[in-house]
């Protein structure tokens, strides 16, 4: 695995698809190969023109070779019922998008399957399950990760991912969105670092808020990754 990365694009929803999708094709362009997209699947209160258009870019983008993931249901609560303490302060730190944070069982149950609902309804059959599960901003409960397995779906957190078949992969994350400026450069650094050391499955998750502001310096980064002779990896090589 350390001759491996994994660059994973997240946020990719019908109301950013337009903006997002050029970029998705010119870091293809840099890295020389497809990689992971998060899909936020909910397309409750789009246009019928926009629900379509989406599907168009995703068609395009999977005939390049991308690589789509299940990236929760709305990627914002809309209700607490049954959500730990611990869940609400993860909600207060995320501004409300850390969907899953603290749920029962229950709702945790409740909402993924609305989540793979809404994900069959956008594309008609068209796709498969989608390859992966990652809860919004990482924050989960104890009862997601077997119920993404349950679904045959490999599982992501902030620390680590758990392949459909059972196998753990230690995975550093740098990821710069939602960070005050003053962690920025850190930010960086520690990705730097997590794609030199020769170990791990390191990972660069980077959000439509990134451009075109940090683009620059996620173009370095990811040139680093490829001068230390990583490959971007799909989900589904895991």
């Amino acid at each position: 695995m350390a001759s491996k990365f994994l660059l994973c694009f997240h946020d990719f929803s019908v109301w950013n698809y337009q903006k997002v999708t050029p970029i998705l094709e010119n870091l293809m362009d840099l890295v020389g190969a497809p990689f992971n997209v998060l899909v936020i699947p909910d397309t409750e209160k789009a246009s019928p023109e926009d629900v379509d258009g989406f599907r168009g870019a995703i068609g395009k983008l999977n005939a390049l070779g991308f690589e789509f993931a299940l990236h929760g249901y709305k990627h914002r609560a809309e209700f607490s019922q049954g959500r730990s303490y611990m869940g609400l302060i993860a909600m207060n730190l995320t501004h409300g998008e850390a969907e899953f944070a603290g749920l029962s069982q229950f709702e945790s149950g409740r909402l993924f399957h609305q989540g793979l609902a809404s994900w069959n309804n956008l594309f008609e059959g068209s796709f498969e399950k989608p390859v992966a599960f990652v809860p919004p901003t990482w924050y989960s409960n104890k009862f997601l990760p077997s119920q993404v397995h349950a679904e045959r779906m490999l599982y992501e957190d902030r620390f680590t991912l758990v392949s459909a078949c059972g196998r753990h992969y230690i995975s550093p994350v740098a990821s710069f969105a939602g960070i005050p400026d003053f962690l920025v450069k850190p930010a960086f650094k520690f990705g730097e670092f997590i794609f030199n050391i020769p170990v791990g499955l390191p990972r660069l998750a980077i959000h439509p808020s990134d451009f075109p502001r940090l683009e620059p310096a996620i173009r370095d980064l990811m040139r680093l990754a490829l001068n230390c002779g990583r490959r971007p990896v799909l989900y589904s090589e895991l």
